[in-house]
């Protein structure tokens, strides 16, 4: 029985016109493209090549077999290239934070089976030096680190509350919070706080924006989870600065309390980074077209 590998052999040693050279081309050793063709012969009984010093010459038994296999080989290299570009799906790497690709991109992730995305978690300056080496194509990052070799188009833009627990007892109401900041603050530095790292890096910058003053607290529940903080403040452990999109449909819920929505915002750009070198590539293209840029803002 003819085996289809030595027709391809065939083919290509006819349109070169060297074992060595069909053989760089089908990826294939030299002495493996010389037994195709043997076995070829062997089994038509004909002889389908002169073999000359530095060149394989078509006899023409090789000729007439050429002539009548070549458009079957071509048609089915053809099927090959097409299901390689049209049915494989394009696999993308993302790196993200794991609290903002739960809550905001998974929303906006297609459903429509062309591609094959591989997440990784992390925080900014790993998912940088991994989209540096090469490991990812695309990374959303909360700040932008400098790299001569990276570009960064901005995708979202989140606001910071200040929240607390469902059964909140807070001295002033709502409408008077923004303009008695004082008290608000005494009160709030003698509750529970439950902060991201101990350095409270969220809840420092609010409180200079918001209150003026830095604030010298230790917080009583250190959690490297923002919507593990979330749950935590719904239990009632305590008070923390979210991003809005994380807390607001658990305010209207009534599972969190807004202590503080400021009027002066305090608020912080993510963005989509990628290699400036493959910008045109279909991957980030693809990334940019889902992440378009979104300011969340349903509550006003």
């Amino acid at each position: 029985m003819v085996n289809l590998e030595w027709y391809r052999s065939f083919v290509e040693v006819y349109r070169v016109g060297t074992v060595s050279g069909a053989a760089e081309v089908l990826h294939l050793t030299q002495p493996a493209v010389s037994q195709h063709i043997a076995a070829l012969e062997s089994n038509l009984g004909i002889s389908l090549f002169q073999r000359m010093p530095r060149r394989m010459l078509p006899t023409e038994a090789g000729k007439r077999l050429y002539n009548r296999v070549v458009v079957a080989i071509e048609a089915l290299e053809a099927i090959s290239t097409q299901m390689t570009l049209v049915d494989t799906p394009l696999l993308i790497r993302l790196g993200t934070p794991t609290d903002f690709f739960s809550e905001y991109i998974l929303q906006q992730l297609p459903t429509d089976g062309k591609c094959l995305l591989k997440v990784q978690f992390g925080l900014a300056h790993e998912l940088i030096q991994q989209l540096l080496d090469n490991q990812i194509d695309g990374a959303i990052a909360t700040q932008k680190i400098a790299r001569p070799e990276l570009e960064y188009q901005p995708i979202f833009e989140e606001s910071f509350w200040l929240v607390g627990p469902p059964e909140d007892k807070m001295p002033l109401p709502q409408d008077q919070r923004q303009k008695d900041l004082t008290t608000l603050a005494q009160w709030l530095k003698l509750q529970p706080w439950i902060a991201y790292s101990e350095e409270l890096p969220i809840i420092r910058r609010f409180w200079r924006v918001i209150f003026g003053q830095r604030l010298e607290v230790n917080p009583q529940f250190v959690i490297p989870d923002l919507r593990s903080i979330r749950g935590a403040i719904a239990q009632g452990l305590g008070y923390s600065v979210l991003p809005d999109y994380l807390c607001e449909n658990w305010v209207l819920n009534q599972q969190l309390t807004l202590i503080l929505k400021p009027t002066q915002a305090v608020t912080n750009q993510i963005w989509l980074a990628y290699r400036k070198k493959e910008r045109q590539s279909q991957a980030v293209i693809s990334l940019l077209n889902w992440l378009k840029p979104h300011h969340q803002s349903k509550s006003g």
